[in-house]
């Protein structure tokens, strides 16, 4: 026989293998996609959670997530088309604001919807007028832990100055 005759075989072969078994693939985009609950997708920031505090922004491999201070606001930002999908930053995330999806079709015509955005509003020290944090964050920390209320509304520089002073007007500076 010849290699034509052979190749015509092979693919009748195939075909009545392929019919006994059946369709093996999705019609998609007309049926929803095979995925397992392992599957990671894009991540959903819930607003109302959020403290701001930066935890995701750290641990981002591939910087999709930036936080940024303008005016009287800290903005975090995720961009879609950076994210590698890693979910580092739903475990880091103290109060639970991020979610991770199954939602993999994001591509889009217009670029401002790969972006998502919080806006915080912030938290000035009262001795010098620094930004410290997030007002939210500060409220999670109060809610948290038990702090001193002499230094609860300073920044760092700010509290270490004071306490300082405490010591000393208490045991007397040199």
């Amino acid at each position: 026989m010849s290699k034509s005759i052979l190749k015509k075989l092979g693919f009748l072969k195939a075909l009545i293998i392929a019919g006994r078994v059946g369709r093996v693939t999705r019609k998609y985009p007309f049926e929803k996609p095979l995925t397992t609950s392992e599957f990671r997708g894009k991540i959903e920031i819930d607003e109302t959670k959020c403290i701001g505090c930066g935890a995701c922004v750290n641990v981002c491999p591939s910087n999709a997530l930036t936080i940024t201070s303008r005016g009287g606001e800290i903005i975090l930002q995720y961009f879609i088309g950076r994210c590698v999908y890693c979910w580092r930053c739903i475990d880091v995330c103290p109060t639970n604001a991020i979610k991770g999806t199954s939602e993999f079709e994001l591509a889009s015509n217009n670029a401002s919807d790969l972006y998502e955005i919080v806006i915080h509003d912030t938290f000035s020290c009262k001795s010098c007028g620094r930004v410290i944090t997030t007002t939210r964050m500060r409220d999670y920390v109060l809610g948290k832990f038990q702090l001193s209320e002499n230094y609860i509304d300073l920044g760092p520089d700010c509290r270490r100055k004071a306490f300082l002073s405490a010591i000393e007007r208490r045991f007397g500076g040199s």
